[in-house]
C-alpha cells in the first residue's frame, strides 16, 4: 500500500499530466482543422505586416516601436514579432501559418483554464467551439491577422493574472496583469474592451461590484485603454486613410455587424 505522502504527491502529478494531454488534444485538434491553410500565399496586405526590407535590421527594429507610420498600424508588439519570425524563416508562409495556428491552440486551452477557475460548467466544450468555430478563420489562416491571434493570447493571459490578482491582492500579481494587458494593447488595440469584461466576470462572480475592490483597481487600464483607441483611431484615418462614407457608420449599425458574428 502507498504511504500517504506518496498519494499526496501522485494526485498532483496526474493531474499534469491530464492537464498536458488534454492541451496537447487542443494542439492536435487545431492543428487538423487549419491544414489546408498551412501553405496559403501571402494575400492582400500581408505585405504590410511581413516585416519590410527597409525594417529588417536592428535599426528597423527600433523604428517598430519608435516611429508612428513605420508599420501599417502601430501595433510595436506584433511588428517586433513579425520581426523575429522573419528573422528565423524568412518569406516562408509555412513558419507564419504554424505560429498563428500554435497561437490559437493556446488561447483555446487559455479560455479553458479561465473557466475551470470561474467554475464555468462546461469549460472543454466552450473551448472547443472557440478552437474550431469557423468565425475563427480569417484570424487563423490569414497571416496578417496574427495581430487577432497573438492578442488573444496576451488578453487572455492579462485576464487570467488579474484573476490571480483578484483571489491574491498581491501587487506583483498587478503589475504582471498589467504588463500582459499593456502588451495586449500594443499587439491589437481591440483588447481594450478588457477592463469592462472583468468587471462583468467579476459580477458573475459575486453578484455585486464594489467600488473600491473591483473598479478602482481597473481604472488605470480604462485610462490606457482609452488612449490605445484614440491613437489607433488616429492611425487609422490619418495614415491609413479610414475615412469616408464608408466608414460612417451609427451605433446600430455597429451593433448589428458584431451580432451577426453570433448568427454567423
Amino acid at each position: 500500500m502507498a504511504a500517504p505522502s506518496e498519494v499526496r504527491l501522485a494526485k498532483p502529478a496526474r493531474a499534469g499530466l491530464e492537464t498536458a494531454g488534454l492541451a496537447a488534444l487542443f494542439l492536435a485538434v487545431v492543428a487538423l482543422a487549419y491544414a489546408p491553410a498551412l501553405h496559403g500565399a501571402f494575400l492582400w496586405d500581408d505585405d504590410a505586416h511581413v516585416t519590410r526590407p527597409d525594417l529588417r535590421s536592428l535599426h528597423g527594429l527600433w523604428r517598430i516601436w519608435s516611429e508612428i507610420g513605420a508599420t501599417q498600424q502601430y501595433y510595436p508588439v506584433l511588428h517586433s514579432a513579425f520581426w523575429i519570425e522573419h528573422r528565423a524563416w524568412g518569406d516562408s508562409v509555412l513558419g507564419y501559418h504554424l505560429v498563428n495556428i500554435a497561437l490559437h491552440a493556446g488561447c483555446a486551452w487559455l479560455l479553458v483554464s479561465i473557466l475551470r477557475r470561474l467554475a464555468f460548467a462546461a469549460p472543454l466544450f466552450a473551448g472547443l467551439i472557440f478552437a474550431l468555430h469557423p468565425v475563427c478563420v480569417e484570424s487563423v489562416a490569414w497571416i496578417a491577422e496574427q495581430k487577432n491571434t497573438l492578442s488573444a493570447l496576451l488578453y487572455l493571459l492579462a485576464a487570467s493574472a488579474y484573476l490571480g490578482f483578484d483571489e491574491s491582492r498581491g501587487r506583483a500579481r498587478y503589475a504582471s496583469a498589467s504588463l500582459l494587458f499593456l502588451a495586449a494593447l500594443l499587439t491589437k488595440s481591440v483588447t481594450a474592451t478588457l477592463p469592462a469584461a472583468l468587471l462583468v466576470v467579476l459580477w458573475w462572480r459575486r453578484g455585486r461590484l464594489g467600488v473600491r475592490r473591483d473598479v478602482v483597481p481597473l481604472i488605470p487600464w480604462f485610462a490606457v485603454a482609452s488612449l490605445s483607441g484614440l491613437l489607433t483611431a488616429w492611425v487609422e484615418a490619418k495614415l491609413i486613410g479610414a475615412e469616408g462614407a464608408a466608414f460612417s457608420l451609427g451605433v446600430l449599425e455597429r451593433a448589428r455587424l458584431a451580432g451577426s458574428v453570433i448568427a454567423f
